[in-house]
């Protein structure tokens, strides 16, 4: 019998993640420095647990063998078991990589050595089929799939399927829509944490409007995407992206709960109506300036840009999932557009909606005092106590908020806010709790709240407010507030609780 590969042990140092990997080559978008596709593997692809693994045995099995390759530079490509080689070079290093694991050595890993690539390619396609292939995440399966499928090897595609095609559509699909969707496409289509990733059955679902949407996928056996109209599907997906971006909770029980959810999109630049699709990336011209439940309108005559912006903060929403209120920061005129601005016109809301369930009533009464207070008549009164309001109940979020059995004020994340107990550190407070939000867009607008200002009119009797700047805080506090105090469940998932610890 030929033996085919040599089980040997090879030097740490020598062995290098092959970055071209099916599982995630395709949705990787760092560089190709070691130490940022290590991150990238230990908290995209779930490496930190079998970290967390190999050093609570702090063994290596020869049965979890890598298998590799040597390469031209005479050092090993690991073909199959990247996730395990990153995890063992994070721990020679895990203060690098905030892993809370001790240092762990390993100055060899046990390694099948392959001098054939087909033969080896051939043995993990086997491999995967039996098992490890079931546990890769869907997008992954159908960039596999698809390159089996371009190369000709239908049988090895039929074994890791029963339904292949469908995989065929998905993988060629990311193929066309990654060349407009660009990185922000790649995060949400990759495995994500809370409400970030994991988006790629919402894209699925919407294959269901291919026809008008620029694109349709050709019949059996060949399967594989057709695009129709260029500019129409490059519209269609920047339109979407840009919606999953700013509404990241977005649910496939959305999408399935409302068949013209395309038409959702039409404030983010995508028309099903419209012949030719405008890109939601070019300079538009934007009539009226308003601030509404649905966004902001320009001046007649100016032009936006996301510069001059802040980011969409949060929204809430209406029956059916529908996003029913999304308040960003006033505006500049004179510039040029490159985030979509949505046109709905709408009501200006002037209380949050307040998900938390057992919120205290003191809180409850102190948020109403700031409300009743009347910008037009007491400007001053009405920013100062936006600050005092935020910190209210940022403080009583921290402190009341649990991860598993932690609660977030005990965590080590938000030790340094605590490091003169009894008195509370809110500056410090407040930039760990904005390092815990997902989406940038949200931590981007709570970083923006004009905290100079109100520290200003509270402090130096030379800066008086206008009731125009206090109006502009209440409605971005309003969309903060709203994001503090949704429903804990819902709060936990918009936030890396990994921190918590």
């Amino acid at each position: 019998m030929q033996k085919r590969s040599n089980l040997i042990y090879a030097n740490l140092e020598d062995l290098e993640l092959d970055i071209n990997n099916p599982r995630f080559g395709e949705l990787y978008n760092g560089s190709k420095n070691e130490e940022d596709l290590i991150e990238y593997l230990l908290f995209e692809e779930a490496a930190e647990e079998i970290a967390k693994s190999i050093a609570h045995r702090n063994e290596f099995y020869e049965d979890k063998a890598l298998w590799v390759i040597k390469n031209s530079a005479g050092k090993f490509t690991v073909r199959d078991g990247n996730r395990r080689c990153a995890a063992v070079k994070a721990l020679q290093m895990p203060g690098r990589f905030k892993l809370s694991e001790s240092k762990t050595p390993f100055a060899q890993l046990p390694v099948y050595e392959y001098t054939d690539e087909d033969e080896l390619k051939s043995r993990i396609g086997e491999e995967h089929a039996a098992s490890l292939f079931r546990s890769w995440e869907r997008i992954a399966k159908a960039l596999q799939i698809l390159d089996l499928a371009n190369t000709g090897k239908q049988d090895e595609m039929n074994t890791l399927d029963s339904r292949p095609g469908d995989f065929i559509k998905l993988g060629s699909f990311y193929k066309e829509a990654v060349k407009y969707g660009g990185d922000e496409f790649r995060k949400q289509i990759r495995r994500g944490r809370g409400k970030t990733g994991g988006k790629t059955i919402i894209y699925e679902r919407l294959f269901r409007d291919a026809k008008v949407c620029g694109y349709k996928f050709k019949n059996s056996p060949t399967f594989k995407i057709e695009i129709t109209d260029t500019t129409k599907f490059k519209s269609y997906i920047r339109a979407l992206v840009k919606y999953i971006e700013t509404f990241p909770e977005t649910k496939t029980s959305d999408i399935d709960g409302d068949k013209s959810f395309i038409k959702r999109l039409k404030d983010y630049g995508f028309d099903i109506n419209q012949k030719n699709a405008p890109d939601p990336t070019r300079s538009a011209t934007i009539p009226s300036a308003t601030i509404t439940t649905q966004g902001i309108r320009a001046p007649t005559g100016a032009t936006i840009s996301s510069a001059a912006i802040s980011p969409v903060s949060n929204s809430t929403k209406g029956s059916g999932g529908t996003p029913a209120s999304s308040i960003t920061s006033p505006i500049s005129a004179s510039v040029t557009a490159t985030t979509p601005i949505a046109s709905k016109r709408g009501t200006v809301k002037q209380y949050p909606d307040i998900k938390r369930k057992q919120f205290p009533l003191g809180l409850k009464s102190r948020i109403d005092e700031y409300f009743e207070i009347d910008s037009s008549e007491m400007p001053n009164a009405k920013v100062a106590m936006a600050r005092v309001t935020y910190e209210c109940v940022l403080k009583y979020v921290v402190e009341k908020t649990k991860s598993g059995a932690i609660i977030f004020s005990n965590s080590g994340h938000f030790g340094s806010a605590y490091s003169r107990r009894p008195h509370t550190n809110f500056d410090e407070m407040n930039k760990k709790f904005i390092e815990l939000i997902i989406n940038t867009g949200i931590a981007q607008a709570f970083r923006n709240f004009e905290f100079d200002k109100m520290h200003q009119t509270i402090h130096n009797y030379h800066v008086s407010s206008k009731s125009i700047d206090a109006d502009q805080i209440k409605m971005n506090l309003i969309i903060l507030l709203e994001f503090m105090l949704q429903d804990v469940d819902d709060l936990l998932i918009s936030l890396d609780i990994s921190k918590i610890r």
